[in-house]
């Protein structure tokens, strides 16, 4: 299946099934938080109609003006129906895990029971563009339970970090593309065909809400909250497509608000620059091998039996099991448990190797799919 997304914003171009609430988890974002709602505010999705678009966001443990300014910004423009929510959680939990899960469950009691409701989260600091809403509603309207957008930095942000950084950047965005179009190679997918893009974090991800429910909402952890939702929506069968329509675009800050986020990869990528070490990345023979497996695991055979047994060495109840054979939903689990993404992979070759190798391993796949 290909996804024309002209094709579908034409057609869908406000589909009336498909009910947007957006989510996001703010923590003193006194500085931003007005370009983000601005950004909302210049949704096409809005545009020529009496479209009202509601916004949730959770103010977590905020000691700045960040629900002040935001209910002010919000406030001029009545096309954005704001709902703010101020929490204090207690110091163990006062993180962007619970922040994230509590937007998404208040966006999600919005949505009434008649309606297929989408989900939708940003971060306080980023600027969706104007077509955001539009495209993951078109993409979902195509078939995607979940819509991963790209994150792309300030431009202006980026290069302040210095030439080394960019360079740095530059040389790992090629090497994420290659390790992303050979595994779409290797490991094809239907509802995520080329061209995508490999970005699935919590900047921008749209779920449908039924698969939200699904899997009992987004995980209220301290670190990577996004990735561990995407992978239980996965695991749950949920079609996930990395839709290049829809992009966002997100601060180069070094100082964040979430430890182990962006900000703080950027920091240590700036240092790791400057003190010119040697930019190192996950071996390709690992991501090959990594997608030979998902092939291998969507597509190998399961008697009743013999998934009886499977089922029993992996520790997984029969009814489990069962539940997920009827519902179609095993093999992905099954990728997901034992193929899954891995984002903290040893990175043991330089990157300028790795992209030699990935070009010359995607020109010989090429080479041998037109042979055949």
């Amino acid at each position: 299946m290909s996804l024309d997304v002209a094709a579908l914003s034409a057609s869908a171009r406000r589909p009336a099934r498909l009910a947007p609430v957006v989510a996001v988890p703010v923590r003193n974002e006194a500085e931003r938080i007005a370009e983000l709602i601005a950004a909302l505010g210049r949704q096409s999705w809005l545009a020529g109609g009496d479209d009202v678009l509601p916004v949730v966001m959770v103010f977590n443990n905020c000691s700045d003006d960040s629900a002040v300014i935001a209910a002010a910004a919000a406030a001029l423009d009545p096309r954005l129906a704001l709902h703010p929510v101020t929490v204090n959680f207690p110091p163990a939990v006062a993180h962007v895990g619970s922040a994230r899960r509590l937007a998404l469950e208040v966006a999600r009691r919005l949505l009434p029971e008649s309606v297929d409701g989408v989900l939708l989260t940003t971060d306080a600091d980023a600027r969706p563009r104007a077509g955001w809403i539009e495209a993951n509603l078109a993409a979902i309207a195509a078939g995607a339970d979940v819509v991963g957008g790209r994150i792309v930095g300030d431009a202006t942000e980026e290069a302040a970090l210095g030439s080394r950084f960019v360079e740095r950047a530059r040389a790992h965005a090629l090497y994420a593309e290659l390790c992303d179009r050979i595994t779409a190679t290797i490991d094809p997918l239907d509802h995520d065909p080329l061209p995508r893009h490999h970005d699935h974090t919590g900047a921008s991800l749209a779920v449908r809400a039924t698969a939200h429910d699904r899997v009992g909402g987004l995980p209220p952890l301290a670190f990577r909250e996004d990735l561990a939702f995407v992978s239980r929506l996965r695991a749950a069968g949920a079609r996930l497509r990395h839709d290049p329509a829809v992009e966002v675009e997100v601060s180069a800050r070094t100082v964040g608000r979430a430890a182990g986020g962006m900000a703080d990869c950027l920091r240590h990528w700036v240092d790791l620059a400057n003190a010119e070490a040697p930019h190192l990345v996950e071996a390709p023979a690992r991501v090959v091998a990594r997608a030979r497996l998902r092939s291998y695991l969507r597509s190998a055979g399961f008697g009743d039996g013999g998934g009886q047994d499977l089922a029993s060495l992996l520790g997984i109840p029969a009814r489990d099991w069962r539940l997920r054979q009827a519902d179609g939903s095993f093999r992905a689990y099954l990728v997901e448990r034992f193929a899954p993404d891995e984002p903290d992979a040893p990175a043991t070759m330089p990157v300028a190797e790795a992209i030699a190798e990935l070009e010359a391993r995607l020109l010989a796949f090429e080479g041998f799919s037109h042979a055949a």
